[in-house]
């Protein structure tokens, strides 16, 4: 059995994390051993939640490291701590699973890899959308070649967030400092689940961030375009201040020369697929599609292929964080890959610091230079 100890038990541990935590203890797979929180009412919540004796709940994340009888770090902290966390656990000897971003900048990410290969500790960063149910079903669609080259692809994120997440002395994801902005916090996932889908690396990108509605001192609007290696095209956007009546918020779309595919994860039904020349959407069933998981291969961006299986739905695991967590958890028993590898998550932050000069110095960025 794993001994996790978490460093940060805020609302993403205790909304999302924990439906897989939930699910490793039913398999006695895993456990909450431990956990560190400079907020006492974090911990006391974490605490009960996860059924974490008072003794293991730590104000300082560096206590817990020394004390705490655990051998794997989950770090969910703000942005700019993650870094120093993860450096903190791996120099600890800890597996070390990190939420996204690994970190803020690409030289601290490389400080990061020095330290995990220099201990020789496992090290993953959560791409959790691509273990959503929905995202499986649409790999398995798309793996299979049925809708021909994919030539195309979108994603989008938008939303009118309220004051209390779009202010810095509120939301640390609206300030500069802590990391945050539209790029960084959502645009990350559709980079990610959009290259994963289109099968090929984003080569070259082309973007523009701006701070158009809220008085943060980031962005809170982010546009790019990527070229891919095998010369497909594709868009992301991610808008904090900009979703129209009707609009479902967070979406995919993948256009191959033969149909197309859109994952709308609000949707009852999330996945419909349309083939031929003027075909109608025709919805999927992602127990269907996707019952058995796919998760790619060797070091394919969605993981390694022996722990499709992990990969099942979990009730209540919308964001998919839990099937996530149990991937991670079963490659660690077994001694094989990580779902997300420290080079495909430092891949991801290039392609934002990419992101951030083209914008800069309007032009392209050659993401492969970064």
């Amino acid at each position: 059995m794993r001994r996790i100890g978490l460093i940060g038990s805020g609302k993403i541990v205790q909304r999302a994390h924990s439906v897989g935590y939930r699910a490793l203890a039913g398999t006695g797979a895993a456990e909450v051993a431990a956990l560190a929180d400079p907020s006492e009412a974090n911990r006391t919540t974490a605490g009960t939640l996860f059924n974490v004796p008072a003794a293991q709940q730590y104000a300082d994340y560096r206590e817990m490291l020394a004390k705490a009888p655990i051998d794997t770090v989950v770090i969910a902290t703000p942005h700019s701590l993650h870094a120093e966390h993860a450096i903190a656990a791996a120099e600890a000897g800890k597996a070390v699973i990190s939420e996204k971003p690994m970190a803020v900048t690409l030289e601290d990410a490389d400080a990061i890899l020095a330290v995990v290969k220099r201990h020789a500790v496992p090290y993953t960063v959560v791409h959790n959308f691509l273990y959503t149910q929905p995202v499986q079903a649409a790999l398995a669609v798309l793996t299979d070649g049925s809708l021909g080259a994919l030539i195309m692809g979108r994603g989008e994120m938008l939303a009118l967030k309220p004051d209390e997440t779009t202010r810095s002395d509120l939301d640390w994801r609206a300030s500069r400092a802590m990391g945050g902005g539209a790029l960084i916090d959502s645009s990350y996932h559709e980079i990610y689940t959009v290259e994963t889908l289109m099968g090929s690396p984003v080569k070259y990108v082309e973007a523009r961030l701006a701070t158009l509605r809220f008085p943060i001192d980031v962005d809170d609007t982010a546009m790019m375009t990527f070229e891919h290696e095998n010369g497909a095209l594709s868009q992301v956007t991610a808008a904090w201040g900009a979703r129209a009546p009707g609009h479902r918020g967070r979406w995919v779309w993948i256009n191959g020369t033969q149909g197309s595919l859109r994952v709308v994860y609000s949707d009852a039904v999330p996945v419909s697929v349309s083939r031929g020349r003027g075909g109608k959407w025709e919805q999927l069933s992602t127990r269907a599609a996707g019952a058995e998981g796919v998760s790619g291969s060797g070091d394919g961006p969605a993981g390694a292929e022996a722990f499709a299986q992990a990969t099942l739905a979990i009730d209540g695991d919308d964001t998919g964080h839990g099937a996530f967590l149990r991937a991670a958890v079963a490659a660690l028993e077994a001694g094989a890959p990580l779902p997300v590898t420290p080079a495909q998550a430092r891949r991801n932050l290039a392609i934002i610091e990419g992101v951030r000069r083209a914008s800069a110095e309007r032009r392209a960025v050659d993401v492969g230079t970064l």
